[in-house]
């Protein structure tokens, strides 16, 4: 339970750097650390360009695709994280 809430923190936080258009270093090496290992861990394999059938109509792998969602509705609510598909997924 404590894994599963670190990871759910650690969205919530990331999406904050997806306002921006410029990463700071910082949170690129945050996001490089914490966020991406899990994406691929547990997302890529159906929600990225190298996912043999993209499920939902939905890209994780890159910032467009993380705003832009899928069939069902955005990834990512910037307004409000913790509402956000990603969190439901992961949670």
């Amino acid at each position: 339970m404590i894994a599963r809430l670190s990871i759910q923190f650690a969205v919530v936080c990331a999406t904050g750097s997806l306002y921006a258009a410029d990463f700071a270093a910082a949170d690129l090496e945050f996001f490089e650390k914490k966020i991406r290992p899990v994406l691929a861990e547990h997302c890529y394999k159906c929600h990225s360009a190298d996912a043999k059938k993209l499920k939902g109509g939905l890209r994780l792998d890159h910032r467009a695709g993380v705003l832009k969602g899928g069939d069902t509705r955005p990834a990512i609510v910037l307004s409000k994280p913790q509402k956000s598909l990603l969190i439901e997924a992961i949670g």
